[in-house]
């Protein structure tokens, strides 16, 4: 803890704590240690087999550091420091104030289960209080996939899919921002700093690497008889069709939405054998397309996007469809009828 209570009730920073006086958290009331030296910052601390729930995680340095770091950011008149809300028995690192609204801050710096990391944001959204999760550096190595991302995402109509860094060291935050996946399911988009700094979050890899790498993975699923691969081969039996024979046209579908753990070139590969059943000349509607995404869903492991609004991830698949015809359109396979519905002129190949 940055914080604790004196004798007298009032708030104190343990940078400005004097050793020879008593503290007291202020949920457990239970006295604590300040400790303060010069290879750590100050900070208060539970004795060992403390019991009290919102302050007995332990805390590290960089986490420490860091929600003060992003205090002085945010401005420390605008900010009240590790606010314990008696009510939730929870405490944010920071009650950000701006403009008559609050918003509880989180430095997330260790690993944390979904089920915790739901409860804590179902607690603040019962408080009326919106959360935003700021991840430690530590993180930033492994935000390669959905998969280690998923409970962190974010979605906003300026920053498209988004997700939120404090560096320690340089001081700064970083969001990586209109975040999609590649063919083969790592994270791409931009990145930008808070001292102005903009750069490509990661290169693409070229349409012949991404068929390799994806012919790849099916080969030694197949051969290795492993679940998953084995029940998408038997999806396109049952449609008239061969994984492997991916249409070409598939490998061309990038930047797509992080709804799925997988390649969302295999996605598309689905969704175009069971487009490629319809005789050429068919009428594809909108709601042929949501079923059959539907339908092949539970051949892939979902993204657990719990940092999201339901409407959000509805319009997420909807632009995720969109996105899917639009390739269609572009090689020739539908032609345009109306908004919702179009004609098939060509099977992808």
């Amino acid at each position: 803890m940055l914080t604790a209570q004196t004798e007298q009730d009032s708030r104190i920073k343990a940078s400005e704590a004097q050793r020879q006086q008593s503290y007291f958290c202020p949920s457990c009331r239970e006295q604590v240690i300040l400790k303060r030296g010069t290879r750590m910052i100050a900070h208060f601390a539970h004795r060992a087999h403390s019991t009290c729930r919102p302050f007995s995680e332990s805390e590290s340095q960089a986490h420490l550091v860091g929600k003060w770091q992003l205090a002085e950011y945010f401005g420390v008149s605008n900010v009240e420091l590790e606010p314990y809300i008696q009510t939730l028995a929870q405490r944010p690192d920071l009650l950000l104030k701006r403009n008559d609204r609050q918003l509880a801050v989180e430095y997330q710096c260790s690993s944390i289960p979904i089920s915790r990391l739901q409860q804590r944001n179902q607690g603040y959204s019962s408080y009326g209080l919106s959360v935003l999760w700021i991840l430690g550096e530590n993180y930033l190595q492994k935000m390669v996939s959905v998969r280690h991302a998923e409970k962190w995402l974010q979605y906003s109509e300026r920053l498209g899919w988004y997700l939120i860094f404090w560096q320690t060291r340089q001081q700064c935050l970083i969001i990586w921002h209109h975040l999609s996946l590649d063919g083969v399911g790592n994270f791409r988009g931009w990145a930008k700093t808070s001292n102005g700094n903009q750069y490509n979050q990661q290169n693409q890899m070229s349409v012949k690497a991404i068929e390799k790498h994806i012919q790849r993975q099916i080969q030694y699923g197949l051969y290795y008889r492993i679940p998953k691969w084995l029940k998408l081969q038997q999806f396109c039996y049952e449609h008239h069709g061969l994984l492997q024979d991916i249409p070409a046209i598939c490998y061309q579908f990038k930047d797509a939405e992080p709804l799925i753990c997988e390649s969302p070139i295999i996605w598309a590969a689905l969704m175009t054998v069971s487009l490629a059943e319809k005789p050429v000349g068919s009428l594809i509607k909108q709601l042929d397309l949501e079923k059959w995404a539907a339908k092949i869903s539970i051949y892939f492991e979902g993204a657990q996007l719990i940092q999201c609004t339901t409407q959000q991830l509805v319009d997420s698949w909807g632009r995720q469809l969109m996105q899917y015809v639009r390739l269609l359109v572009q090689h020739g396979c539908l032609k345009v009828l109306s908004k919702k519905s179009w004609q098939l002129v060509a099977i992808p190949h």
